[in-house]
């Protein structure tokens, strides 16, 4: 029996998004509306009642992880999703290409995106250059999706007890780190850190490509932010605890570095993305060719328009995966032999343009999952459902309907 995880970032809305409705109520999803007659419905909260989760913390909690003991920080995700080269002891970044202004005050962030750039991988091999050998520290930096990248600090005696050097809003000064505790590790990590951020303005703000962006009026890529640092935390593979071959489609870094950490193998499908023009019928027909009994896919795209307030977007988007994604999917797969859970990982309501608390609503169909009552799909259905309201955990739950899994218990 297969299951397929899929999870829409940002899914989940609010009825101010679209005059009383949010964008999934208001999208057409007639291939959602029909596995909702078929299957069962319920909302989850990503991590509990009342909490605002991170995408992070969100995508541990839905593998089955606790997010209070697993999650160090986003880093370590980003940098293993990446690809990169992580090891014990490395502290590891997320990182933002972003644009700032020199002032007498310092730095001043005007676009912490650096407006979604495109041209990070050509910025990111300038960055080799940045060394932090005088302070005894290798330095390995990597782009990823759009203005997104990574960055790793190796050396003797590191922390990531340390602050983050983005401030986290526009018109701010980009900050200094510093220590969080009164440790050596600590303050040598943040004396690294900012090094770095300095030494890579210096690289970034006169690069061929910026001032090629200049000319065309688009911000410049001229500084990084950096934030989560964090060092690798241990989890037990899904694959050994369930006795699984799993396998995940995604373009962002994040979703591929917990997916590795779960165990699962990564895989290259051309033309994902991982923003609003990815293909998501290449996801679609990879999931339905996998030979193994678990698929992780993750869609973006949600996400990215409700972070920019675009609420039309948002519900386009929706309405692609469900004529995309689900309609390539159930033409590739068989509801008999197969349980397929859809969601998303946090509610991102479009006037909002970030994370909330809302619960997202969920479902399950599959030939082990009793249907209930309701006939299509969004929030307030999902409030009907006959899964109720839980938190997290929707892998075990998923792989419980294919009777995998340890038995708690004699």
């Amino acid at each position: 029996m297969k299951a397929i995880l899929i999870i829409a970032d940002g899914l989940g809305g609010r009825p101010t998004d679209c005059g009383g409705a949010t964008c999934l109520e208001r999208a057409a999803t007639p291939n959602l509306d029909e596995l909702a007659a078929r299957g069962a419905l319920g909302l989850m909260d990503p991590i509990a009642p009342g909490v605002r989760p991170g995408s992070d913390t969100a995508h541990l909690s839905i593998f089955g992880y606790d997010p209070h003991q697993a999650y160090t920080g986003r880093g370590a995700f980003e940098a293993l999703g990446i690809g990169m080269d992580v090891r014990p002891g490395d502290v590891c970044f997320r990182a933002n290409f972003a644009t700032v202004e020199e002032t007498k005050d310092g730095l001043i962030v005007r676009d912490r995106r650096a407006g979604r750039l495109s041209e990070g991988a050509e910025l990111a091999k300038a960055l080799s250059s940045v060394r932090l050998d005088d302070l005894g520290v290798d330095a390995f930096f990597q782009a990823s999706t759009e203005h997104r990248g990574a960055l790793v600090l190796r050396g003797n005696g590191l922390s990531a007890a340390v602050s983050d050097t983005d401030p986290h809003a526009v018109g701010a000064p980009v900050a200094e780190a510093h220590a969080l505790t009164d440790d050596p590790a600590a303050r040598r990590t943040a004396e690294a850190l900012n090094a770095f951020s300095h030494r890579a303005h210096a690289v970034l703000r006169d690069h061929p490509v910026n001032r090629r962006r200049l000319s065309q009026g688009q911000p410049p890529a001229n500084a990084l932010l950096l934030r989560g640092a964090a060092v690798m935390p241990h989890l037990v593979p899904i694959t050994e605890e369930y006795g699984i071959r799993g396998v995940c489609i995604a373009g962002g870094a994040l979703y591929k570095g917990v997916a590795r950490a779960a165990g699962l193998e990564v895989l290259s499908v051309p033309g994902v993305t991982g923003d609003l023009r990815t293909d998501l019928r290449a996801k679609a027909r990879a999931a339905a060719q996998a030979q193994v009994e678990f698929v992780f896919v993750h869609i973006k795209g949600t996400d990215n328009a409700a972070h920019d307030g675009d609420a039309e977007t948002k519900r386009e988007f929706i309405e692609r995966i469900d004529r995309e994604f689900f309609g390539e999917l159930l033409d590739g797969v068989s509801l008999s032999e197969t349980h397929i859970c859809f969601s998303g990982d946090h509610t991102t309501p479009p006037q909002v343009r970030e994370h909330t608390a809302d619960p997202v609503p969920v479902l399950f169909v599959g030939p082990a999952v009793r249907p209930d009552r309701t006939r299509s799909f969004g929030e307030r259905a999902a409030g009907e459902g006959g899964l109720g309201r839980f938190s997290g955990r929707l892998v075990p739950q998923l792989l419980g309907y294919c009777d995998l899994g340890p038995k708690f218990g004699a």
